[in-house]
């Protein structure tokens, strides 16, 4: 099973767009992980407006963050956040700089 869980600025990732971000994670880690390793399921959290700032100013970063099956090796993982970041940044229009994407193993405990 792969998790990944999606947390946003208000007003910086419509609705409207979030089922095609939805679409492409899901067919990013089975691409990159093997259909074998799914479901992939998404959650998402919104962050109110005024409730985060980077530098000082209202932030428009999200975070990416997942778990993935054991053992992936490092050639692999990094693919696999590569290509995340690469279309949450086409389908966004957002800036590699906005967002952050992370996997950790799915018995990691830290």
């Amino acid at each position: 099973m792969i998790e990944f869980y999606c947390t946003v600025q208000e007003g910086c990732i419509p609705d409207s767009i979030r089922g095609s971000l939805e679409e492409v994670i899901a067919q990013c880690c089975l691409n990159t992980l093997g259909d074998d390793q799914g479901p992939v399921d998404i959650g998402w959290s919104e962050i109110p407006e005024g409730f985060g700032f980077r530098g000082g100013r209202p932030s428009t970063t999200s975070i990416v963050r997942g778990r993935i099956p054991d053992g992936c090796d490092t050639e692999t993982r990094t693919k696999l956040l590569m290509s995340l970041g690469d279309e949450w940044c086409r389908i966004t229009g957002a800036g590699k700089d906005e967002v952050l994407v992370s996997a950790r193993d799915w018995s990691y405990k830290g």
